[in-house]
């Protein structure tokens, strides 16, 4: 059984394949230009002891606030990995809770919130689990933060450098 098709309905198929051969171009939104924004930015410096800790208050803002800490010992070496934390934190206006997303000296991050725990970052003594620092929340609903220095794995004084950009 053979079918037979008309000339007309030979010709739209031509048509139809020939469309489908064509590019078409779809239309691209124009990129919004960035909303220019003032940032503003604070510093802490301080020495810790061994065992010592420094509290501070973040900004009351209702956005993101990143923190920078580096340590430093002024003993010639250098920390390894590295001798840098940092985090994104925000308090959550209804609950009070402070959320984050840190970052510990070896490139390992970690998300949570006061609910669950106080650490957000650490700085490790070499490697994990030794710990030599650790940025901790120790009041959500004030907003209090610290920088803490442990005494069980330093033996000399740390100098902090602390900033906030929000």
């Amino acid at each position: 059984m053979s079918i037979k098709r008309s000339f007309s309905s030979k010709l739209l198929f031509v048509f139809c394949m020939a469309a489908f051969a064509v590019p078409v171009h779809s239309q691209t939104p124009d990129p919004l230009p960035p909303k220019q924004v003032q940032c503003n930015c604070a510093e802490l410096r301080f020495t810790l002891k061994p065992g010592g800790s420094q509290e501070f208050i973040l900004p009351a803002v209702q956005s993101p606030v990143r923190i920078e800490v580096t340590v430093t010992a002024n003993n010639g070496g250098t920390q390894e990995p590295s001798e840098i934390m940092y985090a994104v934190v925000n308090q959550d206006p209804s609950s009070k809770q402070i959320t984050w997303v840190g970052t510990n000296n070896d490139g390992t991050t970690s998300g949570s919130s006061s609910l669950k725990g106080n650490i957000i970052a650490r700085i490790f003594g070499g490697s994990a689990p030794t710990t030599n620092s650790t940025l901790e929340v120790i009041a959500a609903p004030t907003r209090t933060l610290a920088i803490k220095q442990n005494a069980a794995t330093t033996s000399i004084p740390g100098i902090y450098v602390v900033k906030f950009y929000f």
